[in-house]
């Protein structure tokens, strides 16, 4: 399980130096693909096979479900973890969420989530402010 939140820094070719923690569960590989609220979502190659099962399950002719497919699986890209620790985050995932240099890299649970510092701030920061009434709703909890 991911769990935590690191800031780091892009470099100038867009590399980001995954956090010690996250290493080892990504060393055979990972996916990374446009994530829900402007971040990057990264998976292990074996979580991302799962998820690549249940979507071929899904009723591709809805229109919801087409639309959520296509850009989920056309943004996605395969990384290595080089020598140094470092990935190299694409262009258009970057534009996605909006991430120039500095980042947050937390744990999602099954995944890891990278978001430009401002924006996970802004983000964090509305959540936690509404807290109590989002844990209300949570069910389960």
């Amino acid at each position: 399980m991911f769990i935590g939140s690191y800031e780091h820094r892009l470099d100038e070719k867009g590399r980001l130096v995954l956090p010690a923690p996250f290493r080892e569960p990504m060393e055979a590989g990972m996916v990374a693909s446009a994530g829900i609220g402007h971040c990057v979502s990264i998976y292990s190659r074996e979580r991302w096979s799962s998820i690549l099962t249940k979507v071929q399950n899904l009723p591709f002719p809805k229109g919801k479900t087409r639309d959520f497919l296509r850009v989920l699986l056309a943004t996605a890209q395969e990384l290595e973890l080089d020598r140094s620790g470092r990935i190299l985050i694409g262009a258009p995932l970057r534009q996605h969420g909006g991430i120039l240099q500095d980042v947050v890299v937390l744990g999602a649970g099954d995944h890891l989530e990278v978001w430009d510092a401002a924006s996970w701030k802004e983000y964090s920061q509305k959540v936690l402010d509404d807290f109590a009434e989002i844990a209300e709703e949570v069910e389960g909890l």
